[in-house]
């Protein structure tokens, strides 16, 4: 009688094990370049500046119905290329702060450049005492290409109050 040998060859593990590290390890190696390039040429500019300017003058109060200009100065360290989006809020004391203002600006710097932005605004309500109500207006900085944003401090001043 015959042997017969009813095996079927088998594909080696240890090759497939290797095919699959290698596909990892290339995947990281793209995901990683392609991260450090976006980092490098999309670095967010830094908040240099942030003021008031009432009648032409700085100043942290203002009177109710009377133009304000918002500026904002950034310094790129990097190449930075996209929008830059400048926010007038309302501090709505024990409440949800909202917009009041808003402009995009787009920008494109190489590094050390600075730029200035103003946005004028003429306040619709004056800060209020007590629990409740308006305590100021704010500035917000969004930098769009990198998703990050800058916010006032959280302090009057550098917040403008408004009397009426």
């Amino acid at each position: 009688m015959r042997k017969v040998n009813l095996r079927r060859p088998q594909a080696s593990k240890g090759q497939a094990f290797i095919l699959i590290l290698i596909v990892v390890v290339g995947l990281v190696l793209i995901l990683g370049l392609f991260s450090s390039y976006s980092l490098r040429v999309r670095a967010t500019p830094l908040v240099k500046e942030v003021f008031w300017l009432v009648d032409g003058q700085r100043a942290t109060t203002a009177r109710l119905g009377v133009e304000v200009e918002a500026h904002v100065v950034i310094k790129a360290t990097e190449e930075y290329d996209g929008s830059v989006v400048v926010k007038v809020r309302k501090d709505v004391r024990l409440w949800f702060d909202s917009d009041f203002t808003v402009s995009t600006i787009p920008v494109n710097l190489v590094g050390g450049e600075e730029k200035t932005m103003e946005i004028s605004f003429t306040p619709d309500e004056a800060s209020r005492g007590g629990l409740t109500g308006l305590r100021g207006y704010f500035i917000e900085v969004e930098f769009r290409a990198t998703r990050i944003s800058w916010v006032m401090e959280n302090s009057y001043p550098p917040r403008l109050t408004v009397k009426a």
